[in-house]
């Protein structure tokens, strides 16, 4: 898990100081990869590419009109309080038009809407706007 908050709070640093990509130095690369995957599709980041060489996982941000597609990552899961998302309560903050939640559930990680297909709840990890 500190590997995907670390590849998340890069990626907002980076964000923030209007850099147009981050490099980032995971211990454990696929967890970061299944989160930059879900960023990549929803359309938060250009692309991502991996420096097995050196172990580097390169992300290239999304900007429109110079401004980042992604305004707030808020990180939910600590260490010592863990939100937890039950199914039910995922239906309803569904209604409301959350832009993106990534979960950790029994089947992966995945963003809200793939849970709410499954009938899963999960950890919160972060969310993205």
């Amino acid at each position: 898990m500190n590997d995907i908050f670390n590849t998340l709070i890069t990626i907002k640093n980076s964000l923030i100081a209007k850099q147009p990509y981050c490099s980032i130095r995971p211990k454990y690369a696929p967890s970061c990869f299944r989160v930059l995957r879900i960023l990549y599709e929803e359309g938060y980041i250009l692309d991502y590419s991996y420096n097995k060489e050196y172990n580097i996982i390169y992300v290239n941000h999304n900007y429109y009109k110079n401004i980042p597609t992604v305004n707030i990552i808020k990180l939910y899961n600590k260490a010592t309080f863990p939100v937890y998302i039950k199914y039910s309560d995922l239906a309803t903050i569904h209604k409301f038009g959350v832009d993106l939640i990534i979960l950790s559930t029994s089947k992966g990680i995945m963003p809200h809407y793939k849970a709410l297909k499954y009938r899963l709840g999960g950890k919160a990890i972060c969310y993205i706007r």
